[in-house]
């Protein structure tokens, strides 16, 4: 099992590339211009615009979803006591 420095390591850079890959597809890709014939080789690493923030925006439903449900449990639990 790997140490926990060692692991936070891990998820720092694991956090890191998926934050600059987001701020790449949704804040530099949509300004660069490109010349129809180099843009098959940039687009073809990114999925279509429309995810970019379809994706965050399930993510954020389902991360308040779940507090709601966890808060709702909680406080149920607390006035039966």
């Amino acid at each position: 099992m790997a140490s926990n420095a060692l692991l936070g390591k891990l998820i720092l850079a694991l956090t890191l590339s998926v934050f600059a890959y987001y701020f790449f597809w949704v804040g530099v890709l949509p300004f660069m211009v490109i010349d129809s014939s180099d843009a098959s080789w940039i687009h073809s690493l990114f999925p279509d615009r429309k995810f970019a923030f379809l994706v965050p925006a399930v993510f954020g439903v389902c991360f308040i979803g779940g507090l709601s449900v966890f808060t709702l449990y909680h406080l149920r639990r607390a006035k039966q006591n």
